[in-house]
C-alpha cells in the first residue's frame, strides 16, 4: 500500500526480526498471520492507495477471495476469508494507534459461515472399535482409545509423554502440542517444520481425569516418563504421520472411515448423553467458552432425541 508499510514487514517486504524474539508457543499464530499477509493481503493491496481502500473495496476484495482466492482459482472458505479480514483490521488498528493514516473499514461484512457437520462414530462402529482396542498391544491402538475416552486433539496426543500422566490421581496434564507449520526462514529449503510447544490458549492447558479402566490399560503399557506415549521413545510422532496410521488401522480392521477428529466429537456427544454438565465438558475439551461446546461438539443421536420426545405426555395421563 502506497506510503505505508504493514507492521509485519520492513520496507523491503521481508519478514521483520520480530520472529527471532517471539515466544515459542506463539510461533504458529505468527506464521499463520505472516502467511495471510504474504499470500493474500500484499498481492492484492500493496499497490493500492489508501484513499481507495474503503468498505466497498474490502467487501469486493472478500468476494474475490470467496470465488477464486485459493489454489487454481478455487474459492476460499468463509472461515479463511474471515481470518484474512480480521488480520487486515488488526493491521489498520495498529496503524491508527501509531499515527498512520488508515481507512475506516469497521463496516466490512464478514462472510456467512456454514457449520461443517462432522460425522461421529455410530454406536455399532464405536462398540466394534472399543472391543478391538481394549485387547490390542500396539501404540496406534493406545492413541485411538486414549482420544476416544478423553477427547484430546491429535496434536495434543502426539505431544503427550508418560510423565504427563499422574497414575496416583488418575489425571493427565495437557501441556504441549505438536504442529507442522510454514517455515519462514529464507535460508532453509524446507517449506514446513514441526514444532513442539504449549497449546495456543490458556484453556487448552488443562487437567483431564482419566476413567479407571483406561488407567489400568495405560498402567500395563507405561514407559519412562520422558518418553512420548505414541512412540515409547524420546522422539515424538507428528500428527499427519499418526493420522495416516489411524486410517490404515480402520481399513485393516474393517471399520467405516472416520476422521480422527470424529473421535473427539464422539467423546463429547457421549459425555452429553451420559449427563455431563456443559461447563465440565467444556473444560475437559479445552474450550474458552461453553458456546463452542454446544454449537460444534455436541451431536445428539436420533435415539437420544426419541428418548427426550417420549417425555412429552399429556398431563391427564
Amino acid at each position: 500500500m502506497v506510503g505505508w508499510h504493514l507492521p509485519f514487514y520492513h520496507s523491503s517486504g521481508s519478514a521483520s526480526s520480530f520472529l527471532d524474539h517471539i515466544i515459542v508457543h506463539y510461533t504458529s499464530t505468527y506464521t499463520r498471520y505472516y502467511r495471510i499477509v504474504d499470500k493474500y493481503l500484499l498481492p492484492l493491496l500493496k499497490d493500492q492507495t489508501l484513499i481507495k481502500i474503503d468498505q466497498k473495496y474490502i467487501n469486493s476484495f472478500a468476494e474475490i477471495l470467496l470465488k477464486e482466492g485459493g489454489i487454481k482459482k478455487k474459492g476460499l472458505s468463509p472461515k479463511t476469508v474471515t481470518d484474512i479480514l480480521c488480520v487486515l483490521k488488526s493491521i489498520f488498528k495498529y496503524g491508527t494507534e501509531n499515527g498512520y493514516p488508515t481507512p475506516d473499514i469497521n463496516g466490512i461484512k464478514h462472510p456467512k459461515k456454514y457449520q461443517k457437520n462432522i460425522k461421529i462414530l455410530s454406536e455399532d462402529a464405536r462398540k466394534k472399535i472399543e472391543k478391538q482396542l481394549i485387547v490390542s498391544e500396539d501404540l496406534i491402538s493406545l492413541g485411538i482409545i486414549f482420544t476416544l475416552f478423553t477427547g484430546v486433539r491429535i496434536g495434543e496426543l502426539c505431544g503427550l509423554r508418560w510423565g504427563d500422566i499422574d497414575f496416583k490421581s488418575s489425571i493427565v496434564t495437557i501441556c504441549r502440542t505438536v504442529n507442522r507449520i510454514s517455515n519462514l526462514d529464507p535460508l532453509l529449503t524446507a517449506k514446513t517444520k514441526v514444532i513442539v510447544s504449549e497449546p495456543k490458549t490458556e484453556h487448552s492447558l488443562r487437567l483431564i481425569p482419566i476413567p479407571s479402566f483406561l488407567m489400568s490399560y495405560l498402567y500395563e503399557r507405561k514407559s519412562n516418563e520422558n518418553c512420548y506415549i505414541l512412540t515409547g521413545t524420546t522422539k515424538f510422532t507428528e500428527p499427519q504421520h499418526f493420522y495416516m496410521q489411524y486410517k490404515k488401522y480402520l481399513q485393516k480392521n474393517g471399520i467405516e472411515d472416520y476422521t480422527f477428529h470424529a473421535l473427539r466429537h464422539t467423546f463429547a456427544t457421549r459425555c452429553v448423553e451420559l449427563g455431563f454438565d456443559t461447563k465440565s465438558l467444556s473444560e475437559i475439551l479445552g474450550h474458552s467458552n461453553i458456546t463452542t461446546t454446544l454449537s460444534v461438539y455436541i451431536h445428539p443421536t436420533i435415539q437420544q432425541k426419541k428418548k427426550l420426545m417420549e417425555r412429552l405426555i399429556p398431563s391427564c395421563l
